[in-house]
């Protein structure tokens, strides 16, 4: 899958996302097919939004491909009380109904979000909001 460096850096991520002090491990399925580059979007609109609620959090987002390869959706790691105003933005835009899961952080899912982060067709995002 990956070459012996892409490899490194993906163990490298996974370790510097496990030593972050997150809450919840998150998985948001969207409603309808959401293309990576609308998945962007949704990622980069979402963060804004939760910026501006003035609330101290950090977040870590990936995109997965589902479906082979045809619809996305997301992995969060969040630090942080952000998983409600989450949830009520992304109903807000019609995006999710039930197909949404936040469980409490195990430090396996820091390795599992990283493993994405060297495939070229995929998007990731990190939020320090700690203001």
């Amino acid at each position: 899958m990956y070459t012996q460096q892409q490899s490194k850096i993906v163990t490298s991520m996974g370790n510097w996302l496990g030593g972050m002090p997150w809450d919840i491990f998150s998985t948001i399925t969207y409603r309808h097919n959401i293309k990576a580059k609308q998945n962007f979007k949704i990622m980069t609109v979402l963060e804004e939004y939760l910026k501006s609620l003035d609330k101290p959090f950090n977040m870590f987002w990936v995109t997965e491909f589902t479906n082979y390869n045809y619809n996305t959706h997301n992995h969060l790691l969040v630090k942080g009380d952000i998983v409600g105003d989450i949830n009520s933005h992304l109903r807000s835009k019609s995006l999710i109904s039930k197909h949404v899961k936040h469980e409490p952080y195990e430090k396996s899912a820091s390795m599992y979000v990283s493993k994405y982060v060297c495939d070229t067709k995929t998007n990731w995002g990190i939020v320090n909001n700690n203001s």
